[in-house]
């Protein structure tokens, strides 16, 4: 039996990522007939598009660091105005 734990914390696979994508796609065209290919080409896609930025992307230096806060910002104060 599989440890639920491992189940729970699991991403799914390519396949079944693009499974879901194309079911979403089918549901919001209205669910046609005959377009099932259509769906899962166009969400294999998506999903190799989305693995591929994944894999590419760099991290901000910010994330990347040890303490992991973000870089200190300074913001402009308003300057008063004298009543002329």
């Amino acid at each position: 039996m599989e440890n639920i734990q491992e189940t729970i914390t699991a991403q799914p696979s390519r396949d079944e990522r693009v499974g879901l994508l194309a079911y979403q796609i089918w549901e919001e065209e209205g669910c046609p007939d005959g377009k099932a290919e259509e769906h899962w080409l166009r969400a294999c896609e998506m999903v190799d598009a989305e693995l591929a930025f994944a894999e590419n992307q760099e991290l901000p230096e910010w994330l990347d660091r040890q303490d992991k806060k973000p870089p200190v910002v300074e913001t402009l104060k308003p300057s008063r105005r004298s009543a002329a």
